[in-house]
């Protein structure tokens, strides 16, 4: 069992970060004077800034460059004060310490860029809890591509059949599946997103337990 391995994503999994990015994205769309439907922002959500941003860029006509929009976004959101803890789900820490323990393997593989995690994993005290720390914009294309996530298994040493993910995005969850791995999609309270590509829906990292992931990963290789 111990070839298991678990992949978490970040945010809407680990810190409540997506109403405050939507709210500070309304801000930027004013600046652009654009107004974006909510099937176009789900369509985005879970991806990277350049994903977003050639999304936005294509469906609105943008003059500005897809450079200078990620740089927008980057300096609008330098801006404002983040504090982490207080975003932290706090249902995580148990399951991730419970990991540990058990000597499971653990990758955390978000969109978001390095200099965001690293504060996330700093603030909330994380960083003892994750054997790899991937982010997106180390690759070319991101979810719903897999290569984020078959680069977290390869880091971790494990086969992509062994690994479950654990996502709250419709991208990551399609990331993850082509990916050919199990997931498990987290529900937000706030933003219904499309969880019906998961293994197992759940409504907090609270019903995930080490017994019930051991279970989901040997109905796979029965």
């Amino acid at each position: 069992m111990s070839n298991l391995a678990v992949i978490f994503d970040m945010d809407g999994v680990i810190v409540d970060t997506e109403p405050v990015y939507r709210r500070y994205n309304q801000e930027i769309f004013k600046k652009l004077d654009i107004q974006v439907d909510e099937i176009t922002q789900r369509s985005y959500m879970g991806g990277t800034a350049k994903r977003k941003w050639s999304i936005l860029k294509e469906k609105y006509s943008l003059p500005q460059t897809l450079e200078e929009l990620i740089e927008l976004q980057r300096t609008i959101f330098s801006q404002k004060e983040w504090n982490y803890k207080q975003l932290f789900f706090s249902e995580a820490l148990p399951l991730l310490k419970s990991l540990k323990k058990h000597g499971i393997s653990t990758a955390l593989a978000s969109s978001s860029e390095m200099r965001r995690i690293q504060t996330v994993m700093d603030q909330c005290e994380l960083r003892e809890y994750f054997d790899e720390i991937i982010s997106g914009e180390d690759f070319e294309r991101g979810k719903p591509d897999p290569q984020i996530f078959l680069h977290a298994a390869e880091k971790l040493g494990v086969l992509v059949s062994n690994c479950i993910v654990i996502e709250d995005s419709f991208n990551g969850l399609t990331a993850a599946k082509t990916a050919n791995m199990q997931c498990i999609g987290v529900r937000h309270k706030q933003i219904n997103m499309d969880l019906t590509q998961a293994d197992r829906v759940v409504d907090s990292l609270a019903d995930v337990n080490v017994d019930e992931l051991r279970e989901l990963f040997s109905l796979r290789h029965v």
